[in-house]
């Protein structure tokens, strides 16, 4: 995994610039304005792997490289066990000296950019285990000589090559030259795929592309090796030899021959390029559209760009076999595209980064910020000619971008927070204006949507159904109040709905509702031995109801058995032995209030709230034909009615 990227004199970086790229996350963002260097480091990335050709700062087009010496340096995170053996031992003292590294080993100059990898690695620390991970710098100057950037000091000096000595001496040229073979190995570890903003996406979906080929994880003479084998040209080799002598002995005391004595048979290579030639390249990518297909050129701007997105999730996900490699980085992916159909494509590229070693995008849509739940962003500003890099986790931005703010002073852009609501609801309301709207579910957390992209299946098809968890109540509360602003003069035009489902907390949060017919907002509660949907403010207003209370009783309580081994202590209550009836679970379990407060000491123990709602979702589409409550055939009735 990339973690972060030194650069020096690269476009639009001056000097050394240290920007943070992730603490744990895959999906990874680039936010800022145009012109502040989102793209530069996808860019630099695409040099360092791909050898592609290198874009200066200005003042290396003036000063000369003698004086600003440009570089390209990654950090990387990988797992020990990928290394070979024979770059182990550099990279075990290099790595653990990089683990624990302090400001008063660098340089006071370049101290700064270290205060932020120090902070970084920090949240690192806590995911990850330097026993299991390598984590260290090696990158490449404008000469292609390997590059350490800040981190060559005296100490990793020193670690690597003792006979150095304590002093001020770093590494020299010819010292940072060994790590050479560490950084030929890395280079090959990695697949990295650019995907620029201006490229041509009829030129990008060629079968016979560098880029489509490595999404397929195979190259077409790999294809054709295993459809055209060596043996099948032998025998097209002897039947035109054997034609030829037939021909030859015709012909008397002529023959048709090569220039040289010897016999020239078709190789394995000229086959494979006259296949390619004559039946891949004159294939291009189509797109079904009702009855017909479309050629990718003749598609509108922003279908082209979700056909590169869809094309690319589509081979990683059900073509090629090893995604472990596979790095994409994707440049302003939501160009063209319709703010209605922007949510569906970053939960695309979500998707993808599953799948995927590491997916890094540059973006000016900050609609995917309350709604992906794993990712980092960085925020990429600038204060007095000077980048400012600040790196926010999706898991828990909001308390990120307020404590940010607090450590910043109010330096920090105002804009994120703003943006990123406005940009999401501004996607919601253009979805459901469309003449085709899409509909909505509003919940609170992961889990919801797991038992929801269950039970509303067919709606998700038919009905354009999207289920966003948006992480808690308060959450809900701010998107409803701005949804109501923004969608109060267009009512009339109003096509698709929005239901909002919360659940009832202890400390309840309340404001003022109104359903209509587009908008449904209420809140679980579980009363006279039934699950209902009340509205916010109404009674009763306990006892606590949270959506694992609302579920099928029996299925629920088997679900919960599978997990009475691994936690004996807070399932204690649990018996293995006998069912329990098919009503809500909070009545079902009917436990005391110490037996439900160990439920609930589970439920927050080790993301098991997730965990539990596939095993649940695994048991409710069994064959059994599990009681459906009606608080489900409620919000099911919402959305066909």
């Amino acid at each position: 995994m990339i973690i972060g990227l030194l650069l020096r004199y690269i476009k639009t970086y001056q000097g050394i610039n240290y920007i943070p790229i992730t603490s744990k996350d895959k999906f990874c963002g680039f936010v800022g304005n145009n012109g502040i260097g989102k793209s530069s480091v996808l860019e630099a990335l695409d040099c360092f792997f791909n050898d592609k050709q290198w874009n200066y700062n200005i003042t290396t087009k003036r000063s000369g490289f003698s004086v600003t010496t440009p570089l390209i340096t990654p950090l990387f995170l990988i797992k020990k066990d990928k290394i070979s053996e024979s770059n182990k031992p550099i990279l075990e003292s290099l790595s653990n000296t990089v683990w624990d590294l302090q400001e008063s080993d660098i340089p006071s100059i370049n101290r700064p950019h270290f205060k932020t990898f120090q902070s970084q690695r920090t949240e690192i620390e806590r995911t990850y285990k330097k026993e299991e991970y390598y984590l260290f710098p090696l990158g490449i100057d404008h000469k292609g000589n390997c590059a350490l950037s800040i981190f060559n000091c005296n100490k990793v000096a020193i670690t690597l090559f003792p006979e150095i000595g304590v002093g001020n001496q770093n590494l020299t040229p010819e010292n940072i030259e060994s790590l050479k073979p560490i950084l030929k190995e890395i280079k090959s570890l990695y697949q990295y795929i650019y995907i620029p903003k201006d490229i041509d996406p009829a030129t990008f979906t060629k079968l016979e592309t560098t880029e489509i080929q490595a999404l397929m994880g195979e190259s077409l003479f790999e294809v054709l090796e295993e459809r055209v084998p060596q043996s099948q040209i032998a025998q097209i080799n002897r039947s035109l030899n054997q034609f030829l002598t037939t021909l030859s002995e015709e012909l008397d005391i002529y023959s048709f021959r090569t220039p040289t004595d010897r016999q020239q048979n078709l190789r394995k290579n000229d086959i494979y390029k006259l296949i390619i030639d004559a039946f891949f390249t004159i294939r291009k990518l189509h797109k079904k559209q009702g009855k017909h297909w479309l050629e990718i050129t003749d598609l509108s701007s922003g279908e082209k760009q979700k056909a590169i997105i869809e094309v690319t999730h589509s081979l990683i996900k059900n073509h090629r076999e090893n995604t472990d490699n596979l790095i994409i980085a994707v440049d302003e992916p939501e160009s063209s595209l319709h703010m209605s159909a922007c949510f569906d494509h970053f939960m695309k590229m979500s998707e993808i980064s599953d799948e995927s070693h590491q997916f890094l995008f540059s973006t000016h849509w900050y609609g995917f910020l309350p709604i992906i739940e794993r990712g980092s962003v960085t925020a990429i500003s600038k204060i007095e000619q000077n980048h400012r890099f600040d790196l926010i986790s999706l898991a828990n931005y909001r308390e990120m971008v307020k404590q940010q703010i607090r450590d910043s002073r109010g330096q920090l852009p105002y804009d994120i927070r703003l943006k990123s609501m406005n940009d999401f609801v501004q996607s919601i309301v253009t979805s459901i204006l469309d003449e085709n709207p899409f509909n909505w579910i509003i919940c609170e957390g992961s889990s919801e949507k797991i038992y929801f992209d269950y039970y509303f299946k067919n709606l998700r098809s038919e009905n354009k159904l999207r289920i966003i968890p948006v992480g808690g109540a308060n959450e809900i509360k701010r998107i409803y109040e701005y949804l109501v602003v923004a969608i109060d003069e267009f009512k009339r035009e109003v096509n698709g709905k929005i239901a909002f489902i919360l659940d009832t907390d202890s400390e309840l949060v309340q404001f003022e509702t109104q359903n209509t017919s587009n908008i449904f907002i209420k809140r679980l509660v579980n009363v006279d031995n039934e699950t209902k949907l009340i509205n916010i403010n109404s009674n009763p207003k306990s006892p606590p109801t949270e959506i694992e209370d609302s579920l099928n009783g029996k299925a629920f309580y088997k679900v919960l058995k599978k997990y009475k081994s691994q936690y004996p202590g807070l399932l204690s209550f649990v018996n293995v032995d006998i069912e329990k009836s098919e009503i809500p679970s909070y009545f079902a379990l009917d436990l005391r209030p110490s037996e439900y407060e160990n439920l609930l000491n589970f439920f927050d123990s080790d993301n098991i709230k997730y965990d539990f709602a596939k095993e649940f979702i695994t048991e409710i589409s069994s064959e059994i034909e599990y009681i459906e409550m009606n608080w489900i055939n409620e919000i099911r009735t919402f959305f066909e009615e």
